[in-house]
């Protein structure tokens, strides 16, 4: 009776088969995920044209925050989320790179924080997306008016320098510019001293379920940070403010940043109720979906 055995060289052969099948699969997915966004994009253009449209804007903020989300949910294992956040985040950018153009602009202002926002740019749009970086929020936003194919990514209002750029998104509605999504997406750990970064483009901000809009007070005299929670819970809002600024000219001479708790729209008639002696106007500069936090990076 002959018994066979293998041979540890032969197992390890066998695991790597399969491993290149995976690899394979994989692949094929791939090339079959990139011909249904094609699709996709030939679509949004019909529609667009239908529209008037000379063309349409390719990504979208809040879908690929429900992506990530739903694979989040499902992990398991010892890949770190990170990574695989990182590789649907190549992706994502590819596949909006073959639906049209699209490019980065990324605030450098102060040299000790330019390299944390282009290396927060890198990891969430993509090793090969074409990105600049600029030396103030005044030139980044003027370019981004101007071009529906760019996102910008802005310093956390309140944080460091150069992070006071809100103010103009909230006076000039000419720009069409709206907060659609705050970095990193995935936060681990405690890390209070994490650098973070609004990202600002002519998309709409898009309602996830689970989301932080971001409200501005305009008054006429420098309201509490109390007051200006105060007002904002009178009209239904629960918020805290994030920031606050004082402005050179026009009738409101003050701005108070506040993150609502929730999907708040443009035309939510809640806004009408913010009415005191003090507030000029009430404005939505958009919002985000929440980041995910974790204790640690295992599945």
């Amino acid at each position: 009776m002959t018994i066979e055995t293998t041979s540890p060289e032969k197992a390890l052969a066998d695991v790597r088969k399969e491993i290149d099948a995976i690899d394979d699969a994989v692949h094929d997915l791939l090339m079959k995920r990139t011909e249904l966004v094609v699709e996709v994009a030939e679509a949004k253009a019909r529609e667009a044209s239908a529209a008037g449209e000379g063309s349409f804007i390719a990504f979208r903020p809040g879908r690929e925050a429900e992506v990530l989300r739903r694979l989040a949910a499902r992990h398991r294992g010892d890949l770190p989320l990170r990574v695989v956040f990182r590789l649907w985040r190549e992706i994502i950018a590819a596949m909006t790179r073959i639906q049209g153009p699209f490019r980065v602009e990324v605030f450098g202002g102060g040299d000790d924080y330019a390299l944390g926002y282009w290396d927060l740019a890198r990891s969430y749009y993509g090793s090969s997306t074409p990105m600049e970086l600029h030396g103030t929020a005044r030139d980044m936003l003027r370019r981004l008016g101007h071009d529906r194919s760019a996102v910008g990514i802005l310093p956390e209002p309140g944080s460091h320098a150069g992070g006071d750029w809100w103010v103009s998104l909230a006076i000039n509605d000419q720009l069409g510019l709206r907060v659609v999504a705050r970095l990193p997406f995935v936060e681990v750990g405690r890390d209070d001293d994490q650098m973070r970064a609004y990202v600002v483009t002519q998309a709409d901000f898009e309602e996830t379920g689970d989301d932080t809009s971001l409200l501005v007070l305009l008054t006429t005299e420098n309201v509490s940070e109390g007051r200006a929670v105060a007002l904002a819970k009178a009209a239904g809002f629960d918020s805290m403010r994030v920031d606050h600024a004082q402005m050179a000219d026009g009738s409101a001479t003050y701005a108070s940043l506040l993150a609502v708790q929730g999907f708040v729209g443009t035309d939510d008639p809640r806004l009408a109720a913010l009415s005191d002696d003090a507030v000029a106007a009430a404005r939505v500069i958009g919002g985000y979906a929440n980041p995910l936090h974790r204790e640690t990076d295992g599945g």
